[in-house]
């Protein structure tokens, strides 16, 4: 459906929108010169610093579509565009008179699905995408937290439990009603036997949304736990 939309009549950051079809379809290009290409230029042209336009919601569902699709290579980085479109920003929204930027949110939202399947994607990089875009776009908490809880058990790839990591402190802020089931989760991954750099970085999001929660000998824990995470850097040169 892509040529059933009057692009010409859009617009993005530098006028006519004419050319992101052209941009859309470089998205799914086997070259890869050409994906980093055209995904660039949504960047610089339907979501320039931050903005967004009557061609970015029309993107959308065709960035979802793309997405989904487990032909398509680099789909992280179109996962990444698509967060950052439905993103919620206060700043942003209190110079959009257009209203375009909820619209945004809205139109991400409506395809939340599709980040449920990328969390379980066989790509590493969609993996580490998808959590936050399951926290901001899926509008069940019990769900999300389920599906983190699932994906922390699940998962072997340190970039990727990272990303869970802070995706569970993101959850914990964006839904404290819900709290309690994601900072026993970060609680636990604070502790042994989980990697030193993982527990890092559960001390540091509960020093952002639940300091209670930190060791009383905070300071001795973070410099043991440097120690250990450079001296298993050092063994694996």
């Amino acid at each position: 459906g892509i040529d059933e939309v009057d692009w010409a009549s859009l617009r993005h950051a530098y006028g006519s929108a004419e050319d992101v079809p052209g941009l859309l379809r470089g998205l799914a290009s086997a070259d890869r010169a050409e994906r980093e290409t055209a995904l660039d230029g949504l960047y610089g042209a339907v979501h320039h610093q931050g903005d967004v336009y009557d061609s970015t919601l029309a993107c959308v569902p065709f960035l979802l579509a793309l997405v989904a699709s487990g032909e398509i290579a680099d789909r992280a980085g179109i996962v990444e565009l698509l967060v950052s479109i439905g993103a919620d920003s206060a700043s942003r929204e209190d110079l959009d008179e257009s209203g375009l930027h909820p619209r945004a949110r809205v139109g991400v939202r409506a395809g939340a699905e599709v980040f449920v399947r990328l969390a379980g994607d066989a790509d590493p990089s969609v993996r580490r995408a998808a959590p936050e875009a399951l926290v901001r776009f899926l509008d069940e908490p019990a769900r999300v937290l389920a599906l983190l809880r699932e994906r922390c058990a699940l998962e072997r790839d340190d970039r990727v439990l990272h990303a869970l990591t802070e995706s569970l402190g993101h959850f914990v802020r964006r839904h404290p009603g819900h709290a309690a089931g994601a900072l026993e989760l970060l609680t636990a991954q604070s502790s042994a036997p989980h990697d030193p750099g993982l527990r890092l970085a559960a001390l540091g999001q509960l020093a952002g949304c639940a300091p209670d929660r930190l060791p009383p000998d905070l300071v001795a824990v973070a410099v043991g736990l440097l120690r250990e995470r450079s001296a298993r850097r050092s063994a694996g040169r």
